[in-house]
């Protein structure tokens, strides 16, 4: 048997046997789903390594009017998944043991222990699709399904709003004058706006990101040159990547005084979609949203449901990308968006979270709990009304929504 904390050692293991301590169960869960996101994470395991070169080989035989099929070459994945998936499927049994008992010391008042126990098996579940997706990526069939169960396609109604939408909208070029450096400050004096502390970090990396586990948001430097930005790109990128930021520190406060673990700041079930939404929500309500990303996020939607409702990948490749040139995207975004897609097929849900969650919500603080989904953003609700183990968020919708540039 080994301590939830030998996890970190995973693969000096064999044949891993977990010990849980039933008097701390709730808090070694979150510990084991910590370490087991940081191992199953999709984003740090799949990766297609000769995305430039594919690119540039496409554009020679577009160039020269040829056909062309993707040969992707794909990160390997790092770990056992036979190992991983058992280590998971004990996780979700463990789950099972939660009880009325391990919620007492919370305080809570609504939420149940089959609450509970949903909550945290969930969670296993989709790290176990992580997994699944990422050992298996090579196979198209398994990409498919396995995308699909993560990150649901669109309603029709979505669909064809993108699809009306994007005819309306252009692809504009825009000078591009702020540094990396200067977006940093930016980061850092809306986070003073706010009145909380997160770090701020410059990397050398394609896009900007959030990395809730060390509580920092990650500005890019650029990986193949160094990377500039617009003004409007500089001050939505400041209002959507601080949104993901404070709902990972409202999700680590929001149990903080009834010693509940800052599992809700870190990863929940299936929350991905209603990130991206609130984000877009966030870009919208601050006036930070422009022409040309409205445009990105419309084709992005578009592109995952024509590679969705294709037959064949590689053989539909080209042709998928020539339609979004068409609607006006750029040869280099158009074969991106098509070949990000195949890592994994989730870039329709920026839209999706923002029309089918948050665009006509009335409250919106449910929401901003944790990293929840609009399921269990409505069962923390009733816990936070209940003056239960979870309390308001720390940075709320009047910080967040309210303010413009």
């Amino acid at each position: 048997m080994i301590e939830i904390q030998e996890l970190e050692n995973l693969e000096g293991l064999e044949n891993p046997e977990l010990s849980f301590d039933q008097d701390e169960l709730v808090e070694e869960l979150s510990e084991a789903g910590k370490i087991l996101l940081d191992k199953a994470s999709w984003i740090k395991n799949i990766k297609i390594e000769n995305k430039v070169a594919e690119r540039e080989r496409f554009k020679e035989k577009r160039k020269e009017g040829e056909d062309f099929r993707p040969d992707f070459e794909y990160r390997e994945f790092p770990h056992d998944e036979e190992k991983l998936l058992n280590i998971l499927d004990q996780c979700v049994k463990a789950s099972q043991e939660i009880s009325e008992q391990h919620l007492e010391k919370f305080g809570a008042e609504v939420i149940s222990a089959e609450d509970m126990r949903e909550f945290f098996s969930e969670i296993f579940e989709e790290l176990k699709l992580f997994v699944k997706l990422g050992a298996n990526i090579e196979d198209e069939k398994a990409w498919r399904r396995y995308s699909e169960k993560i990150w649901p396609l669109p309603e029709e109604k979505t669909v064809e709003n993108s699809r009306e939408k994007v005819e309306g909208l252009e692809s504009q070029e825009m000078e591009k004058n702020v540094s990396p450096e200067e977006l940093a400050d930016m980061f850092e004096d809306e986070l003073d706006r706010l009145g909380v502390e997160y770090d701020v970090e410059i990397r050398d990396t394609g896009g900007c990101y959030n990395i809730p586990e060390e509580r920092t948001v990650v500005v890019a430097r650029g990986d193949e040159e160094k990377r500039y930005y617009s003004r409007p790109e500089a001050e939505m990128l400041t209002m959507h990547e601080l949104f993901h930021a404070m709902r990972a520190l409202n999700g680590f406060e929001a149990g903080r005084n009834s010693g509940f673990p800052e599992i809700l700041g870190l990863h929940t079930p299936f929350y991905d979609q209603t990130e991206e939404g609130g984000a877009i929500f966030r870009e919208h309500a601050t006036g930070t949203s422009f022409e040309d990303k409205e445009f990105d996020y419309h084709l992005r939607l578009i592109a995952a449901v024509e590679i969705a409702e294709s037959d064949d990948y590689r053989e539909e490749f080209s042709e998928i990308v020539e339609k979004l040139i068409d609607l006006g995207g750029s040869v280099d975004r158009s074969f991106y968006l098509v070949a990000r897609n195949r890592e994994a097929l989730r870039h329709h849900i920026y839209q999706t979270g923002y029309y089918e969650e948050w665009k006509d919500r009335d409250e919106k603080w449910p929401l901003l709990v944790g990293k929840v989904n609009s399921e269990w953003a409505e069962k923390l609700r009733e816990e936070v009304e209940a003056d239960g183990m979870f309390e308001r968020p720390l940075v709320g919708e009047e910080e967040l929504f309210d303010f413009s540039y």
